[in-house]
């Protein structure tokens, strides 16, 4: 049985979810972006969906849909090679994900790879977005609705 308690701390938004989210966090957090990436975009403007997709996704992995992969190669891909090598070395590190899929992963996104298809997937990953489950803590403004219904899941649960 997987400890997923473990993973939140392998996410590279660790620290930035811990800390006061200020403007200088809020830089030091950009500063770990791959400015190449085509989910740049996500992880510099929606870093809560950002943060659900990976820790969502990489459960998805862990319970062993490897059709899931793709995903995660995408995510990671919005990360400087320093950090997604940090990332992948703390997922293997700790047992998350195994040689093969940690090589796999390293492997560049092909983007002419037929992704499958899993409608039950979807549906848990999008309940997650506007749920909240793994409990992040937004400080800065909530723009999008699903940000605000996670801050309000997360703030009604720590009641």
């Amino acid at each position: 049985m997987v400890d997923f308690s473990k993973l939140e701390n392998v996410s590279p938004l660790y620290s930035y979810w811990k800390s006061d989210q200020d403007d200088i966090d809020e830089r030091n957090r950009l500063l770990i972006a791959n400015k190449d990436s085509r989910a740049l975009s996500l992880f510099e403007k929606e870093p809560y969906k950002w943060e659900i997709l990976f820790q969502s996704i990489i459960r998805e992995i862990i319970n062993g849909d490897e059709s899931s992969i793709k995903g995660m190669k995408i995510i990671l891909s919005s990360l400087s090679i320093q950090v997604r090598r940090k990332v992948l070395d703390d997922l293997l590190e700790n047992n998350f994900i195994n040689q093969d899929c940690y090589l796999e992963l390293n492997n560049p996104v092909n983007n002419n790879a037929e992704s499958k298809k899993n409608f039950l997937r979807f549906i848990r990953i999008f309940f997650a977005i506007f749920t909240n489950p793994y409990g992040i803590l937004i400080k800065r403004k909530k723009t999008h609705i699903y940000e605000k219904t996670g801050f309000l899941f997360n703030y009604l649960r720590n009641l």
